[in-house]
């Protein structure tokens, strides 16, 4: 079995996968993270880690099945040569749990707690909250509304239990609720949820179903005490249609950490727009998270060694 990592998310754990050649016969690794070289790597591969395009799924014959170093699989739908074929594809799902968990809180207590003014008077060695104090919110007790209810959600929501908030949950599956989330509501019900919600957090994939799902018509149910946090991928909610809503002051605030064309282009209409919070793509980011990356590889290695069902195979068709 030859297994190529083209991915470098990870890299510094890579070395954990090397206990694998004693458990595999015949297996080799090849770390290959530039892209010029990785068609010559992958020629002879079975095995393929990383974000592969469709240029390298072509070079690559023997390809029975990508790990992808992502949560979101969406690229899969665009590879016509993956989607008609049998090869599998898994993702790293479970991994970005705790990150984007964390990093959703960062986010809206950013916003709650007016951290970005506060930056503003430091960086001018200014100490003034007059305008900041009476403004300030607790979320304590107000409704998070999640819109998709996987491993990602899941994790937001039980970070959110312990702020002591009411939760409400809708997923495009028939998904079972948990001590958490008493019913999760088919999408059908978004519009109840941004109602309802004073915080609503994206988690969905990208998906044609859920491309500018939250447009201008959904973002007008919104409460206008509400914020919008987008931690999942950008393309989801119609940015022009957020910029609008956060300039005429329809919804309290929102952050975003994707967008639906990355890097943000200078002149979209987010960079300007009021009570908003950008971070670029960083949510998932941590140390921690890219050594899971690599264990659901070695543990997904080991299984497709025995022929056993692999772990987090996505519908190649659905992107997830």
């Amino acid at each position: 079995m030859k297994l190529v990592l083209a991915g470098a998310e990870g890299e510094a754990h890579f070395g954990i996968l090397d206990d694998l050649k004693a458990e595999i016969p015949g297996l080799e690794i090849v770390v290959e993270l530039d892209p010029a070289k990785r068609t010559a790597a992958v020629a002879d591969a079975e095995v393929v880690y990383g974000l592969p395009s469709a240029e390298l799924v072509k070079a690559a014959p023997k390809l029975r099945w990508i790990q992808s170093s992502a949560a979101g699989v969406e690229y899969i739908a665009r590879i016509p040569e993956v989607v008609e074929s049998d090869i599998v594809v898994t993702n790293t799902r479970g991994a970005h749990g705790p990150s984007i968990g964390e990093h959703t809180f960062a986010l809206l207590f950013a916003l709650t707690r007016h951290l970005p003014e506060c930056f503003e008077r430091q960086q001018a060695r200014r100490w003034d909250r007059t305008d900041l104090y009476r403004s300030a919110r607790e979320m304590k007790d107000s409704t998070m509304g999640i819109v998709g209810y996987g491993a990602i959600g899941r994790a937001i929501a039980r970070r959110a239990a312990a702020f002591e908030m009411e939760l409400l949950a809708v997923d495009a599956e028939a998904v079972d609720p948990d001590e958490h989330v008493a019913e999760v509501w088919p999408v059908s019900r978004l519009g109840d949820l941004l109602e309802q919600a004073t915080v609503v957090v994206v988690t969905a994939p990208l998906t044609p179903e859920t491309h500018h799902m939250i447009d201008a018509p959904m973002l007008a149910r919104m409460r206008r005490d509400a914020y919008l946090i987008v931690v999942s991928r950008g393309g989801i909610v119609e940015e022009d249609a957020l910029a609008a809503a956060l300039g005429e002051g329809r919804i309290a605030g929102a952050a975003i950490d994707v967008a639906e064309q990355e890097p943000l282009p200078p002149e979209s209409s987010l960079w300007d727009a009021p009570n908003l919070v950008i971070t670029p793509h960083l949510a998932g980011a941590s140390a921690e998270k890219e050594r899971r990356c690599v264990e659901i590889l070695k543990a997904n290695l080991l299984r497709f060694h025995h022929g056993e069902p692999l772990l987090n195979e996505v519908d190649k068709r659905r992107g997830y």
